[in-house]
């Protein structure tokens, strides 16, 4: 892998992350020539959006890649209302959806008792990757969320819904475990 200087990738393209509404600035960082056409990584600290497809980036001004979107700043000028309209509107949804989760946790639907419970508890256990059978501490309960958390929270990349699955799993657990 090597950088080109002087080329016409060292300009700054735009990079969008439509989940949380953030947006800056960024130069191509590595660029390798492949079978496939020239792979790219940005610069630091964007350095973990690659490798994709840089004639693709030149060639249509935009790429996207897992949660953000790399683009020219003219491609940028035409849709970024478009594209801020469109994040705010899926923020949104997103709060509701966990404001209805809470208020359904808060007023007591999740509770069980019975052969329901012991299937939570088995679904919770699985979620968490922890033993199926036995007592579970407290310290294992966390420990296991932390260790999901990290890969599983839409500030490293992670999935919403699935962090969400993994807190509603420590928390019945923890419930159960006290």
């Amino acid at each position: 892998m090597h950088r080109n200087p002087g080329t016409e990738h060292e300009e700054l393209w735009v990079i969008w992350n439509g989940s949380f509404g953030v947006v800056d600035t960024v130069a191509v960082g590595r660029i390798a020539a492949g079978p496939h056409g020239t792979s790219a990584w940005l610069e630091e600290p964007y350095d973990m959006v690659g490798p994709f497809n840089l004639d693709d980036l030149v060639a249509n001004g935009r790429i996207n890649f897992a949660a953000c979107t790399v683009m020219s700043r003219q491609k940028w000028q035409e849709d970024q209302v478009e594209l801020r309209r469109e994040s705010l509107k899926l923020r949104r949804e997103a709060q509701e959806r966990l404001s209805d989760y809470q208020a359904q946790f808060n007023s007591g639907c999740f509770r069980q008792s019975g052969p329901e419970r012991r299937f939570s508890d088995r679904r919770h256990r699985e979620t968490l990757q922890l033993p199926l059978d036995g007592l579970l501490e407290a310290w294992q309960i966390k420990a296991a969320f932390r260790r999901l958390a990290q890969k599983a929270h839409p500030d490293v990349g992670g999935s919403h819904e699935q962090f969400i699955r993994i807190t509603e799993a420590r928390n019945a657990l923890l419930e159960r475990a006290s």
